[in-house]
C-alpha cells in the first residue's frame, strides 16, 4: 500500500528536537486532515488526523504490527527516541477517512477477481461498495500503485515509478485505466467491512482535546477529599494521595508524583501528554482504593454508596462530560471495590 502524497506540511523534522505530542496539539487545534509519519531504523508508525482528531493509526516494527489505539501509543512511544523522521502531509478529509480505514483492511480472496480486467475490478468495487483499498503491480517497469475506496467511491490514487517518485491524484486513476488496457496488472484488493475509527473519548486523555474531562477530576478529587475528611475522617488527602502514587509508580509510571504526567493539588488537576484513557482509569481507581485501605471498616457503615454515585453523577454533568467517556456508577465501584 502506497501513502498517498498529499500537500508536504513538515519534512525532515527529527524526532531529537520535535514534540510528538506538541505537533500533535498543533494540529488538532488547527482542526487538520492529513498523517504523520514517523521512521526509525526498522520502523514505521503513522498516525491519521481527521478535522484534527485522530482517527486511525499503524505501528510496524521487527514483524509486529499494530493498529488502532495501540499503535498510537506505541507511536508515541517510540517518538521520543533520538535520531528519527517526521513527516506532516495534508489530505482531505474524505482520503484521510479513507486511509484510516485502509489500515483496518483484510485482504479479498483473490480467486474471485482473478480473470477481471482492470476496469472490471474497478467495477465490482463500486457495484459492492467497498470499502478498502487496491494494489496494483504493474509489469515492463511500469511501476505499482494504489486506489484507496471509500464506500464504492475512488478518492485517491497513488503511482510509484521505478524510480521511487509517488504522484497522487484523478490524473493517476484514469492513468490507470489507461495502462490496464494495455497489459493486465497484479491486483489485490484489501477491504473492510465494518470500518470503525477511534473514539478518541473512549481510547486516550488527551489534554488539549479534553479540557472539560480534566474538569472533571479536579472537580472529582476535590469532592473526594471532603469525602475522607468529613465521612471518613481522614486528613491530608492530596500528601496521603501523592504518596500512594509514588507506590504504585513501577505499575503506573504516569502517577509518580515527580516523574509522572499526571499532577494533583488542591487547587487543580492536569495531564501532561495523551494517556490510555482505560490504564489511566485503572491507576486512577486503584491509587483511591489504596488510600481507602488506609481505613478502618467501621467507618464505612455510614457511607450511602448511592449518595455518592448521583454526586458523581452530577460532577460528570455539570463538566460536560459524555457518558461514553465516563461511566460514574462503575467508576464509583472500581474505587470502592471491597468496601461495599
Amino acid at each position: 500500500m502506497l501513502l498517498p502524497k498529499g500537500i508536504e506540511k513538515h519534512k525532515n523534522l527529527s524526532t531529537s528536537f520535535t514534540r510528538f505530542d506538541q505537533l500533535l496539539k498543533d494540529l488538532a487545534e488547527n482542526r487538520f486532515s492529513g498523517y504523520i509519519r514517523v521512521s526509525f531504523w526498522g520502523y514505521e508508525g503513522v498516525v491519521v488526523l481527521d478535522t484534527g482528531r485522530i482517527i486511525e493509526a499503524y505501528s510496524s516494527e521487527d514483524e509486529v504490527y499494530l493498529t488502532g489505539e495501540q499503535a498510537v501509543l506505541r507511536l508515541l512511544a517510540k517518538s521520543v527516541g533520538k535520531d528519527g523522521g517526521i513527516e506532516v502531509y495534508s489530505l482531505s478529509s474524505e482520503v484521510a477517512l479513507a486511509l484510516g480505514y485502509a489500515f483496518q483492511a483484510s485482504r479479498y480472496d483473490e480467486d474471485e477477481l482473478g480473470n477481471y480486467s482492470l476496469g472490471q475490478v474497478f467495477d465490482f468495487l463500486e457495484r459492492e461498495s467497498v470499502t478498502g483499498y487496491v494494489d496494483l503491480q504493474f509489469s515492463n517497469k511500469r511501476g505499482q500503485g494504489t486506489v484507496y475506496y471509500l464506500e464504492g467511491t475512488p478518492v485517491e490514487a497513488a503511482l510509484m515509478s521505478t524510480s521511487g517518485k509517488i504522484v497522487s491524484g484523478p490524473q493517476v486513476f484514469n492513468r490507470f485505466l489507461e495502462i490496464g488496457e494495455v497489459v493486465q496488472p497484479h491486483v489485490v484488493v484489501s477491504r473492510v467491512k465494518d470500518p470503525q475509527a477511534i473514539s478518541e473519548e473512549r481510547a486516550f486523555v488527551i489534554p488539549w482535546q479534553h479540557q472539560k474531562y480534566l474538569a472533571f477530576w479536579k472537580s472529582f478529587m476535590q469532592y473526594f477529599s471532603r469525602l475522607m475528611s468529613e465521612q471518613l475522617k481522614k486528613d491530608r488527602f492530596f500528601e496521603n494521595f501523592r504518596k500512594v502514587c509514588a507506590e504504585i509508580s513501577d505499575h503506573y509510571p504516569f502517577l509518580h508524583p515527580e516523574k509522572g504526567e499526571v499532577r494533583a493539588s488542591e487547587n487543580a488537576f492536569s495531564v501532561g501528554t495523551l494517556l490510555a484513557h482505560p490504564v489511566f482509569l485503572q491507576g486512577m481507581s486503584f491509587a483511591l482504593n489504596k488510600m481507602l485501605q488506609q481505613i478502618p471498616q467501621r467507618r464505612f457503615r455510614k457511607l450511602d454508596i448511592e449518595t455518592v454515585i448521583n454526586e458523581v453523577y452530577e460532577l460528570a454533568r455539570k463538566n460536560d462530560v459524555p457518558p461514553a467517556q465516563l461511566d460514574p456508577q462503575k467508576l464509583v465501584f472500581q474505587i470502592f471495590k471491597g468496601f461495599i
